[in-house]
């Protein structure tokens, strides 16, 4: 059915609210069928029937505590009584039926809740979900019904719709159109807009506060820019410059260096010859002076010395070899158990032996030499045999002592050998040098003659390049320090590890000067410049950024407000001719004839403004208040058989009757979920009571109206009664009559 897609009032809970201290549940019928979906508060002056109307209103968000029948807002807490203490919270809960999600929330059913503490404090809920008191207005506006126009209709409202200005009546007209939910949407794109433009003024002032300064320390950047290029152009001048003299010092010195070297080879040859040559020369002239002296014998006397000490180093080395061949044998038999001290002492005994056997010429002392073998035979014999002594030192040192030893006489027996043999080849050459010796003198003496003259000739030579060498060394010298003093950093390095061969073919230094000097002028930077930019170039591009981003949103939120204020325009007026339309009708209902209206008023805030104060402001004031229009809503109703110029000449019952065609129209024309009346019939006769009665049923099927009467045509048409009763301790009771099912019991 119909009733199960359509937004309606389920239940209403209220506790502490008013009179209502205890928990008090209202339920309110589905709709069946096609019965009207009317709820019916019954009940006598005093007991409390108009606190549940109070109650949906201010649940709803109203904040007026004129409306509320209060002064403060703790009067909507339960005061207590005689019997009863006081409480300290009021709580009401709307629950509406949500199957058609006419509320733009995912949920079948919505809870709105409001709670208020003696200390002042509110809260909203949304499905026990705190929220904001805008967001259930905004909620409420998009369901199309709010606490301020006709979802509750209280007592003295239906006249004040009546009795407001035509400016007034517009704000009742706005949800009464449906515009209600665009309108807080405009007025939040209005605020959104005056924030916007406040924050881009501020935005803007920024901008113009750091631009002098962001331009300067770009100025400084600039001048840093250029003398960074300055100082790499300087760099690379300083390098080709710099850079050339020491590859020319460097190759010069280093061609000095080879030059001398080459010049001292010399230097020492010559040298070296020019000592042999002398050498031979005084050898020469002392072997002719030998020579003429006739000293044969003392020749022959040093030949007989040197073959004498070749024979002994033969000796000492055949004893020693023989030493050392037995050690060997021994290491290899008895590697760690022979005393080989006393081996030594035995060998030295047994070359003793040999030596003597060489000198012995006799056969006798031959014979005699027999036992002193035999003895020494025994001995080495004895040591060998010993195997439990212990060795002072390993045989494998001594081996290696005694290798050393026969290496060393080799080497002596060698000299001695050729000593013999210079020796008698000076006894068989003597005669022969004694010829020639005076004819080798004079050709060695002119030979170191030429020698002394070429060295002196290549000294000359050394002590020239020693020179130069020093005035290159000097000049080095004296470049390194105009490096160290005129280049920065690892340049340094780099010019002295360069091969430029530039070979100052261009002369950079005028234009290094000239750079240096530009470089004085620019001067140098504080530490912080570039961490100043950094930040101020940072935060300029930030609020240019935003600066953007702020139009943008400004234009876009101007837009969105054009589309508003073209939707609000559409849809008031599209609702309005509905609403004049069904205004006509009810009201010939209700009049049984006459004739009603509605006229929509245009006008500029200037057009409302006295001539004499508008001639005060200014231009400018005056063209925002000819660009500001406002619209009011003129009713006009004539009853049958009467000329009425204005309302205000009706009747209270013809003022009531003329509301209650308006309300009837705009539930008509935009049907709220539920609409709470209260004694709104209350002026009415029977008659009109009927027809009131009447439309209230028809309208019924598009809208759930919770009707708080003491008209009996009322009564009639509701599907369920509640009566409301307060006992002694001023508290509200309620007492329910479901009809339908009451009827249906009867039948």
């Amino acid at each position: 059915m119909w009733y199960n897609i359509r937004m309606y009032l389920e239940k209403l809970e209220l506790q502490g609210f008013k009179s209502f201290a205890q928990k008090t549940v209202m339920e309110f019928p589905k709709l069946r069928g096609s019965n009207p979906d009317i709820a019916a508060i019954v009940g006598p002056n005093g007991s409390g029937k108009s606190n549940v109307a109070d109650s949906v209103r201010w649940v709803l968000g109203e904040q007026s505590l004129k409306l509320l029948r209060g002064k403060r807002a703790e009067d909507v807490i339960f005061s207590g009584s005689g019997t009863k203490a006081r409480l300290g919270f009021a709580e009401v809960s709307l629950f509406l039926n949500n199957n058609d999600k006419k509320a733009n929330i995912d949920y079948d059913q919505v809870v709105v809740k409001r709670r208020v503490y003696r200390n002042g404090e509110s809260e909203y809920h949304i499905n026990n979900s705190k929220v904001r008191l805008a967001d259930i207005q905004l909620l409420l506006a998009q369901a199309n019904f709010g606490q301020r126009t006709y979802s509750v209709i209280g007592q003295g409202m239906t006249d004040a719709i009546l009795s407001s200005t035509p400016y007034e009546r517009k704000n009742f007209f706005d949800e009464a159109t449906g515009v209600k939910q665009y309108q807080i949407k405009r007025e939040h794109a209005k605020s959104k807009i005056k924030t916007t433009e406040e924050n881009l003024a501020q935005v803007k002032s920024l901008i113009r506060e750091i631009k002098p300064r962001l331009k300067n320390l770009e100025q400084q950047i600039e001048k840093r820019e250029k003398r960074k290029h300055l100082e790499k152009e300087l760099h690379h001048l300083q390098l080709k410059h710099y850079g050339s003299l020491w590859h020319s010092t460097n190759t010069k010195l280093d061609d000095l260096r080879d030059k001398k070297k080459t010049i001292e080879k010399s230097h020492l040859s010559l040298n070296k010859k020019l000592s042999e040559l002398q050498n031979k020369l005084q050898k020469l002239e002392q072997e002719q002076k030998q020579a003429d002296i006739g000293d044969y014998d003392k020749v022959q006397s040093g030949y007989q010395q040197a073959l004498t000490k070749k024979n002994e180093l033969t000796g000492a080395l055949a004893g020693f070899t023989r030493e050392l061949e037995v050690l060997e044998r021994l290491e290899k038999a008895h590697p760690t158990n022979i005393d080989t001290e006393k081996l030594v002492e035995s060998s030295h005994k047994q070359i003793d032996l040999l030596e003597t056997v060489i000198k012995t010429t006799t056969l006798d002392a031959l014979k005699d030499l027999q036992s002193k073998a035999k003895k020494l035979k025994n001995e080495i014999t004895d040591i060998l045999k010993d195997k439990d002594s212990a060795p002072r030192e390993t045989t494998t040192e001594k081996i290696h002592e005694l290798t050393k030893k026969i290496r060393s006489i080799k080497q002596e027996l060698e000299i001695a050998a050729q000593e013999v043999d210079k020796k008698q080849n000076l006894v068989t050459d003597l005669r022969k040098v004694e010829s020639k010796a005076t004819s080798i003198v004079f050709d060695t003496q002119k030979q170191y003659q030429k020698l002394q003259l070429e060295l002196n000739d290549v000294s000359s030579k050394k002590h020239h390049i020693d020179v130069e060498l020093a005035k290159i060394e000097t000049r080095k010298h004296d470049l390194s320090q105009e490096i160290e003093r005129e280049v920065r950093g690892n340049l340094k390095e780099r010019i002295k590890n360069t091969h430029n061969n530039d070979n100052q073919s261009h002369d950079h230094w005028p234009r290094i000067a000239n750079v240096k000097s530009e470089l004085e002028m620019i001067g140098g930077f504080e530490p912080e410049t570039d961490e100043d930019y950094s930040e101020t170039k940072k935060r300029h591009d930030f609020l240019a950024e935003q600066l953007h981003d702020l139009e943008d949103a400004l234009k876009k939120t101007n837009q969105a407000l054009h589309q508003l204020d073209a939707v609000i325009e559409k849809q008031f007026n599209k609702s309005f001719e509905k609403i004049e339309k069904g205004f006509t009708e009810y009201f010939k209902i209700l009049f049984s004839g006459g004739t009603a209206s509605l006229t929509l008023n245009r006008q500029t805030e200037l057009e409302m403004l006295n001539e004499d104060i508008a001639a005060g402001l200014t231009k400018k004031e005056q063209e925002q208040l000819a660009n500001t229009i406002k619209m009011g809503i003129e009713i006009k109703a004539s009853p049958p058989g009467k000329k009425v110029t204005t309302i205000n000449m009706l009747s209270g019952g013809e003022r009531a009757l003329t509301s209650i065609a308006l309300i009837c129209a705009i539930i008509r024309a935009n049907p709220s979920p539920f609409v709470v009346l209260d004694e709104v019939d209350a002026a009415l006769d029977e008659a009109n009571s009927e027809r009131f009665a009447a439309i209230l049923e028809k309208l019924s099927h598009q809208t759930q109206f919770i009707a708080i009467t003491h008209n009996r045509a009322t009564m009639e048409q509701a599907n369920i009664l509640y009566g409301v009763t307060m006992g002694e301790d001023g508290v509200s009771k309620l007492l329910s009559i479901d009809l339908e099912k009451a009827v249906e019991n009867i039948a």
